[in-house]
């Protein structure tokens, strides 16, 4: 009688734990799909996953420091193009030096194909401002960091767009196909790329300044600097960068991004 007893105990602890594993299989997949989107994504989410060992797409990685990244992409053998508020660190309210970041080029999952430490970096500004007492514009919003490895030499290298940012609008790029790419935060160990994504608006954000971009590419925090390329007759050309995400007064989300001509001759230099 004792060993039917027991027999029947050990029995039921065995569905009790079937059941609390089943339910701890479904509480984490509840999880996940109840997981909170990023502000940047506009809509439904169209980022897609990529081959990242080919062109344009190995030219592009992360630029990392102390646990934080921001996106970079290869413009010459030895300089990565990125947004300048990659380098302001918040903590100490100073600009970090260029040798504290590393570019991983190829990344993905913990595997790269490449990586270079940063030599120096310039910037829209001849003198770097003190941002806790002034705002960063938003098309001052680009730095290009040296290199000390020419790895643009080995992982090729992206030709910046000539000509007005109007011709790459939605409404005037029927001969192009616009891509956004970048590591999301929320994807962080894996390139992914809004293919299709549109500029919407070409506009000076102050009556003075130079004109950027509005877009409703995927982009979202650790996309700063991601690049927006425009693909024609089989060439890709980068046309922006990604600064930051915004609301407009209509409460409708954006992305805000620099055009090609705020850095084009910072390239030649």
């Amino acid at each position: 009688m004792m060993k039917h007893q027991i027999s029947k105990f050990l029995m039921f602890m065995r569905v009790i734990a079937i059941v609390v594993a089943g339910s701890l299989l479904t509480t984490e997949n509840v999880f996940a799909n109840s997981h909170k989107r990023p502000s940047g994504i506009k809509g439904v989410d169209d980022r897609i996953r990529v081959d990242i060992t080919q062109y344009p797409w190995r030219a592009i990685g992360r630029i990392n420091r102390s646990g934080s990244f921001c996106t970079g992409v290869l413009v010459s053998e030895t300089e990565v193009l990125t947004a300048a508020h990659c380098f302001w660190n918040k903590r100490t309210s100073r600009w970090s030096q260029a040798r504290f970041f590393h570019f991983v080029v190829g990344y993905e999952k913990g595997q790269y194909a490449g990586t270079a430490r940063g030599i120096s970096y310039r910037t829209a500004f001849k003198t770097l401002p003190n941002l806790k007492n002034i705002k960063l514009e938003r098309e001052d919003d680009w730095a290009i960091l040296k290199l000390d490895k020419p790895l643009g030499k080995k992982f090729g290298i992206i030709e910046i767009a000539a000509g007005n940012g109007k011709a790459y609008l939605s409404q005037n790029s029927q001969k192009n196909t616009i891509y956004q790419a970048g590591y999301s935060r929320d994807y962080a160990h894996v390139l992914t790329v809004h293919k299709d994504c549109r500029l919407t608006d070409y506009v000076k954000l102050k009556e003075k300044s130079p004109p950027v971009y509005f877009h409703q590419c995927d982009a979202t925090r650790g996309d700063s600097g991601s690049p927006i390329f425009a693909l024609s007759d089989k060439k890709y050309r980068l046309i922006a960068i990604h600064s930051a995400t915004a609301r407009k007064t209509t409460g409708e989300v954006i992305g805000i991004a620099v055009p090609s001509e705020q850095f084009r001759s910072a390239l030649k230099e």
